[in-house]
Formats: C-alpha cells, structure tokens, sequence
C-alpha cells in the first residue's frame, strides 16, 4: 500500500476554481476526482481539508469523493471550509456525516518518517496565510519542526523550512506519494 496527500479540494466552489483558471466548476471537479480516481485501489489518501467551500455543499463533495475514491482508505485532516473542523461551533454535529466516506476525521496527525515526527494539518505554521491577507484560525495551527499542510493554494509545495503544501495546486490537481513529500520534507 502506497500513500497519497492532498488539500484543498474546493469542489463545487466557483469562486476557486475561478482562481484556478476554471470557468466550468464541473471541468475543475472532474479534474481533481480523476486525479482521486487515478491512486490505485487500497491505497491511503490522506485529505488535508477543504473538500468543498461552503457548508451547503459538502453533502454533494462527500458523495462524490465516495463515488470516485471509494477504492481508496481515505482519512480527513478538516479544514476551514469543512463544518466538522473544531474550529465550527458545531462540528461535533457533522462527524457522523463525514465518517460514512473517510475511515478517520481529527484536527491534525502525527506519522513517523526517518525516526521524526512528521505532523499534517491543514494549515501552514501560525503566521501564515494566503498572500496578502492577516493569518487567521493561528490558536489551532502547529508550531512544530515538520509540517505537512494544505490551506495556501500555494504553486510551489516547499512553503518554508520543514513545511510542504499538498494543496492540489502544488502538485498538478492529483495527490501527492509520500516519497515526493518526504524528500522535500526531510531530503
């Protein structure tokens, strides 16, 4: 079993797939499930938030990511648009939804990789956000050595020291294998 990392799916959000070049928010969808449905069956996605942009469609991301990715052993690291991260008053509502398409849902992970801890969540170092904008949501962000994250949209995956983004925008709208994200990681 291999293992995969993604973020920031935003599916059915117009206004992101707008930033990616998209005026057809089906074209963006069906980019970004084919590069889901490309990972081989049995392997493990991690998914670093983000799955749709608003609350009212995460019912329609949830269903789709089970069509195209049920294949997979999927786990959900939430972010800022998904109503099941702590961040939303209510999340604890919403975990029973999205445990029905991802085998695990918490706030952030630790794996070891060469003898380190290697912590993914979706969002970058407290500090951080998108250009130009005041980071937000910092009292939940990591202050840690090595740092796997989505929430940056960033074109580049090496967005600091020990941090990478696996947003889908880093990594051609497909997940990214672990041993691409580890080299960058740790070299």
């Amino acid at each position: 079993m291999r293992v995969w990392f993604t973020s920031d799916l935003h599916l059915g959000h117009r206004f992101v797939a707008g930033l990616r070049g998209f005026s057809d928010v089906d074209e963006h969808d069906a980019l970004i499930l084919a590069g889901l449905a490309a990972v081989p069956a049995g392997d493990r996605v991690w998914v670093l938030g983000d799955l749709s942009g608003r609350h009212d469609d995460e019912d329609r991301a949830l269903d789709v990511i089970a069509e195209h990715a049920g294949h997979l052993e999927l786990h959900l690291v939430p972010g800022n648009h998904d109503s099941c991260h702590p961040i939303h008053k209510s999340s604890f509502r919403m975990q029973r939804r999205f445990l029905e398409v991802f085998e695990s849902v918490q706030a952030f992970q630790t794996l070891r990789w060469q003898g380190r801890a290697v912590h993914l969540s979706h969002f970058p170092r407290p500090g951080q956000d998108h250009e130009g904008m005041a980071s937000r949501y910092d009292d939940v962000r990591l202050r840690t050595e090595y740092l796997v994250h989505g929430h940056l949209h960033s074109p580049q995956p090496v967005t600091g020291p020990g941090q990478v983004d696996v947003g889908v925008e880093a990594w051609g709208f497909r997940p990214a294998p672990q041993e691409s994200v580890e080299k960058l990681l740790l070299g």
